[in-house]
């Protein structure tokens, strides 16, 4: 296959967007996670990581695959090449990035208010 066609066909099944989308919510929960007024273990942010890569394998092959169309979900290959099918509009899908990215600037916001300053460690003193 042509990578040019390649990208093409990515485009118009909205793999790229699907995937977009997927990266900057996994980025959020991953910043939620690591919050310490949660006291996540270690493992469970090694586990979420590692589900959310996998996860993030099969949204991508289910958005090329299937199309959501105004008569539910349709296997992409059932559809004429020449058909036009639904998007977001820019407008829409950059309103939903920066939202999500608000969250996780808010997130880190919280982050740092609760994380409390480092005791400074105890003079040393000296009799002579």
């Amino acid at each position: 296959m042509d990578p040019k066609n390649l990208f093409v066909e990515l485009k118009r099944r909205n793999v790229h967007k699907v995937a977009i989308v997927y990266a900057v919510i996994a980025w959020l929960l991953i910043q939620v996670a690591f919050i310490p007024a949660f006291e996540a273990p270690s493992w469970t942010i090694k586990t979420l990581v590692v589900l959310l890569l996998v996860g993030f394998a099969v949204v991508v092959f289910i958005s090329w695959a299937f199309e959501a169309t105004p008569e539910g979900m349709k296997r992409t290959a059932d559809l004429s090449r020449n058909e036009v099918l639904p998007t977001w509009s820019r407008k829409k899908f950059a309103t939903f990035v920066l939202t999500i990215a608000l969250l996780a600037a808010g997130v880190l916001v919280f982050d740092l208010l609760q994380r409390k300053p480092a005791a400074p460690p105890p003079a040393a003193t000296t009799d002579h």
